[in-house]
């Protein structure tokens, strides 16, 4: 006989599961460790709502909540680079995206395309060149979201391409960080001649 069949489990603390170790009945403990975690509820695990796993939050936003504002930051970003971005409802080997009811809006950026992909409702949102099926996916994914940066305005503002928007005859202040390919010729305010005042 095995000693730990003679020693009581409460005088050194031993288990169930590690008596039966003890004992070296290996296919019974795994039963045992098995039917113990099958029943064991898991502490991180949080329910989908019912209403989908869209409205599953991390206590400030749902991930309805941050799909939405990504697509309105993409909107602003597709509004200042229109001459680079398209749009379509089918991806390049001509299936519908998703099997249909969604579209896929990119940018071709110096570094290569990015985009994402949106549901049909905010197809007129994005105001860009459509597309009767995509271009050429090159395999981007989320890591790539960095090529964003390659884009024109992101480069001449790292460049220091950048001026404070000010009149100097009048004081009138239309803004921080203005591109300067984008400073008016003309103060807003007074009419005076930028080019010529600054």
């Amino acid at each position: 006989m095995i000693m730990a069949e003679y020693i009581k489990k409460e005088d050194i603390g031993l288990t169930d599961f590690e008596i039966i170790l003890c004992k070296g009945d290996f296919k019974e403990a795994l039963k045992m460790l098995l039917d113990k975690i099958e029943n064991m509820p898991a502490a991180d695990v949080i329910e989908i709502p019912k209403t989908g796993i869209g409205d599953l939050s991390d206590g400030y936003h749902t991930f309805n909540d941050l799909y939405f504002q990504r697509c309105m930051l993409f909107e602003q970003i597709v509004h200042d680079h229109k001459d680079r971005a398209w749009k379509t409802k089918f991806h390049e080997d001509g299936e519908p995206c998703f099997g249909g009811g969604w579209f896929l809006v990119a940018i071709d950026t110096p570094n290569g395309a990015y985009g994402y992909h949106y549901e049909d409702k905010y197809w007129d949102l994005f105001d860009c060149e459509e597309l009767p099926i995509a271009k050429h996916w090159d395999g981007y994914t989320e890591k790539d979201v960095d090529r964003l940066l390659s884009l024109p305005d992101v480069v001449e503002r790292k460049s220091g391409k950048w001026e404070h928007g000010y009149c100097s005859k009048c004081g009138y202040n239309w803004g921080k960080d203005v591109p300067i390919a984008s400073t008016p010729n003309f103060c807003p305010n007074c009419g005076t001649n930028m080019k010529e005042e600054n």
